[in-house]
């Protein structure tokens, strides 16, 4: 019985022991899927920015066009052009880093900033094009200050890449906020009125490959990051 007792405490314990390597070798793996995801993660978040431009254009001049909303006098010393789309978080980001100060710059006539809103990223929807739609309605009905209040609301409360998108009453209720008039700015926003003017737009800017697309003096901004491309337009602004 005593020799039955012992190698059956042997057995436990080597059971026990091998539960212990089991679970020490679950977590390892865990541990290492963990770190790779999260590499995963910040290499993604770090190249967002240079996989959304894709090809570089150096060296390569702004043209002109009859589809951007202008903020500042026409004598300013320095001309800001910036592509965007509405869903696109990186504009999202970089409105947010520069919008005050780009605001405050042209008041003082130190620069002209020149937004296009255009219908670049159709594989997450009609939300972009929706809302490029609701924001030329804005411009339209009641002028270039609602409209730059409606581009501000757009980006302050943009939704997710992956959704849910915001539906007609939402950009609705943006546009009312902005200073329209919801029984005359509801039917523009739910027909589509500008639906041919967000076409237009878009394709006129159909040598941008990515958003945002920053232009300064006529010149693309090229920066390898976003920060870097904000921190380098602040500074030529002053």
């Amino acid at each position: 019985m005593a020799k039955k007792s012992t190698e059956q405490t042997r057995a436990e314990r080597t059971a026990a022991l091998l539960k212990e390597r089991q679970a020490a070798e679950r977590r390892r793996q865990l541990t290492v899927i963990g770190g790779i995801v999260l590499l995963l993660v910040i290499i993604a978040a770090g190249g967002a920015y240079l996989m959304s431009r894709g090809d570089k254009v150096s060296n390569s001049s702004v043209p002109d066009s009859e589809y951007g909303l202008k903020v500042g006098p026409d004598t300013a010393p320095n001309k800001v052009v910036i592509y965007e789309d509405f869903i696109c978080p990186i504009c999202g980001y970089f409105e947010s880093q520069t919008s005050e100060k780009l605001a405050t710059a042209a008041e003082a006539g130190k620069v002209q900033v020149e937004y296009r809103p255009i219908y670049l990223l159709q594989q997450f929807g009609d939300y972009s094009e929706r809302a490029a739609n609701a924001f030329r309605a804005v411009w339209v009905q009641n002028g270039e200050d609602a409209a730059l209040k409606m581009h501000a609301a757009l980006f302050a409360d943009q939704p997710s890449e992956e959704g849910p998108y915001p539906d007609d009453d939402w950009l609705v209720e943006k546009a009312v906020s902005a200073g329209a008039d919801e029984a005359k700015i509801r039917p523009a926003i739910e027909n589509m009125e500008y639906q041919d003017w967000v076409t237009a737009a878009t394709d006129d800017a159909s040598s941008v490959r990515g958003t945002p697309t920053v232009y300064i003096n006529g010149k693309i901004l090229e920066a390898g990051t976003i920060d870097a491309v904000v921190a380098q337009l602040l500074t030529q602004i002053g």
